[in-house]
């Protein structure tokens, strides 16, 4: 009986914990994009270049990480869980100096925290990837 519970037990586990981080990647994703499409929903990013002494062209990419950063507070997404991207800084965005193509990233860095690993019979389930990461890019011009 307990090797039956214990079989049981671990299809059931690892049916789940294979689900949860599909479905993550599925969300941070879909909120990666998200924060894209809303921050490149106004004219003035057309306007935008790195190089500009302009304050008012300055503030266009300003307004949009402040934008971005509310989209994914508003997320069902825990603040703890989400990290920004290697390479971006300290944004979720990343504009070419150039202005024509805008990226957005949110990442979980530690998917052993959302769910824990365990070992059965010398297989460790789930197998989870370092990080669970969501990216999106959009060429303007």
């Amino acid at each position: 009986m307990a090797i039956v519970f214990m079989l049981i037990f671990s299809l059931f586990y690892g049916i789940i914990s294979y689900a949860i981080p599909l479905i993550l990647g599925a969300a941070y994703q879909q909120l990666s994009a998200e924060v894209l499409r809303k921050s490149v929903s106004t004219s003035d990013i057309y306007l935008y270049r790195a190089d500009t002494a302009d304050d008012k062209i300055d503030n266009i990419l300003i307004e949009a990480e402040t934008l971005s950063q509310k989209i994914i507070a508003d997320s069902w997404l825990p603040e703890k869980w989400t990290y920004r991207c290697e390479g971006y800084g300290d944004n979720v965005l990343s504009v070419s100096a150039d202005g024509s193509e805008w990226k957005a990233c949110v990442r979980h860095a530690k998917p052993t925290a959302i769910m824990p690993v365990i070992s059965l019979l010398g297989f460790e389930i789930p197998q989870l990837p370092d990080e669970i990461k969501g990216e999106a890019s959009l060429r303007i011009r």
